[in-house]
């Protein structure tokens, strides 16, 4: 048994195992695939800022081979200083150059400044990969191109103020064209590139998600069926181990009840004789003692085997019709003659109920001897009943040290006795389970209403017969 308590809980938690790692991964694949995406994103956004800077620095340079204007020559030069930016950002990349240097090369180039960190760690990383590289070569392409036409601005500027012949005029506007033209190839080339790189990755992230979260639902079912299993187990021996112990608490009880009744047989006859023989008064005090634990101990018998028939549902119930209010008048009655308290009827409303009286009788018994032992420094105990919508309320006042609030949904459990009064009052808190598991067999309801340094009133009701 212990050897597959063993494995089930080895297995269980390699499952949860699987399960976390799997839950890593997922976490760590979507955190990289958003970091990816978003690096892509923000050098699509670069290109189509070098892209826009490029042609503007195009038309400015050939006017200023049209009109020699300065102003056309100072456009061309701070427009073309965006792919320029981009340009040295690329080339410190390449060769590990500092962090900052870079990031002024993007800046210049119009990159967003929350994008930049993005764009160098992807660079870094991915710049070996096959699509990486391809985009990286036209992007190297274009840079050259763009460093052609900064020469060709060069050149013009060096004419000064001079004239430009109509033959070198043309030249240059055919180069320039030409050159533009192959700017805007390799970076369309680049856009391209970057966008399939973008659909290959989303497309295997989304494949390695689907496959780890499959991983954890089977893993999470291949979990619970073992929980379960193990849970089922569980709930088997519990109920085994239950249904052993009550089987044990009523063989006990039984063998035990036949012992104790000859017991209490020869103890009242010897209190008799103890009683009414002179020379054996002194024993007499001794024989009353053990009569009196003897009588706790059959208490405690009886109550394990009520315990014991209420759990195989095998309480029996003679059920008859009878007036409530007479049966509380004799149980009321009897107390008052051995009771240190004044059982006090305040009042008691007319009704019969069909109960067994028996039962009845133990219930309300058991409501007066706890209102006993639990107020000992107090002189009264009150008892009344009323009529209530179709039930019959019977009342059990104390005047004791009444009971917490958070106690009082525990009082009728099995077991369950008050930790301020368990070591000044004995029992083994059955009693009041009893109670519960009688009157809720007679479509009945038990209940306590308390307040500490007030007392505690214990109330049962049972349905009226018509």
């Amino acid at each position: 048994m212990n050897n597959s308590n063993d494995n089930q809980r080895r297995s269980i938690l390699i499952i949860a195992g699987i399960i976390l790692f799997s839950s890593g991964i997922i976490i760590s694949l979507n955190y990289y695939s958003i970091k990816i995406l978003s690096s892509i994103r923000a050098y699509v956004n670069k290109e189509s800022h070098y892209s826009k800077a490029q042609k503007d620095a195009t038309r400015y340079l050939i006017d200023y081979i049209q009109t020699s204007d300065i102003k056309s020559y100072e456009e061309f030069k701070h427009y073309l200083a965006v792919p320029i930016g981009d340009s040295l950002a690329r080339v410190g990349m390449q060769q590990g150059a500092d962090e900052e240097q870079i990031r002024r090369g993007l800046l210049q180039g119009r990159n967003h400044p929350d994008d930049l960190h993005n764009m160098i760690w992807l660079f870094r990383t991915f710049q070996h990969m096959p699509y990486f590289e391809k985009a990286i070569a036209k992007w190297t392409a274009a840079d050259v191109d763009v460093g052609e036409l900064d020469k060709i601005g060069a050149f013009i500027y060096g004419y000064k103020n001079r004239a430009i012949e109509p033959g070198v005029q043309a030249a240059l506007k055919i180069n320039v064209s030409t050159i533009n033209r192959r700017l805007s190839n390799n970076q369309q080339a680049f856009s391209t590139i970057l966008g399939e790189a973008s659909r290959i990755i989303s497309y295997w992230l989304l494949f390695i998600n689907i496959f780890f979260i499959l991983l954890i639902l089977i893993s999470a079912g291949l979990y619970a069926r073992k929980a379960f299993k193990q849970l089922v187990e569980s709930k088997a021996l519990v109920i085994a181990q239950n249904q052993a112990k009550d089987e044990f608490l009523s063989i006990a009880s039984h063998e035990l009840k036949t012992p104790l009744t000859s017991m209490k047989a020869s103890l009242q006859i010897l209190e008799r004789l103890a009683k009414n023989s002179p020379g054996q008064q002194q024993i007499h005090p001794f024989v009353v003692n053990a009569n009196k634990h003897v009588n706790r101990l059959t208490d405690l018998v009886k109550d394990l085997l009520d315990v014991t028939k209420i759990h195989s549902g095998k309480l029996m119930l003679n059920m008859k019709q009878f007036q409530l209010n007479e049966l509380i008048k004799e149980v009321v009655e009897e107390k008052n003659q051995v009771s240190q308290q004044k059982l006090v009827i305040e009042q008691l409303a007319d009704g019969y109920v069909e109960a067994d009286p028996n039962r009845i009788y133990q219930v309300f018994e058991n409501f007066l001897s706890n209102a006993a032992k639990y107020s000992q420094e107090s002189d009264a105990i009150h008892i009344y009943s009323l009529v209530e919508e179709g039930y019959i309320k019977v009342c059990v006042k104390d005047f004791g040290h009444g009971i917490g609030e958070d106690k009082i949904p525990l009082l009728f459990d099995r077991f369950y006795r008050i930790d301020e009064t368990k070591h000044s009052v004995q029992g083994l808190g059955l009693g009041l389970f009893i109670c519960k598991e009688i009157i809720k067999s007679h479509n009945g309801e038990i209940g306590a209403d308390s307040e500490v340094g007030k007392g505690s009133t214990f109330w049962f009701r049972l349905p009226l017969v018509a």
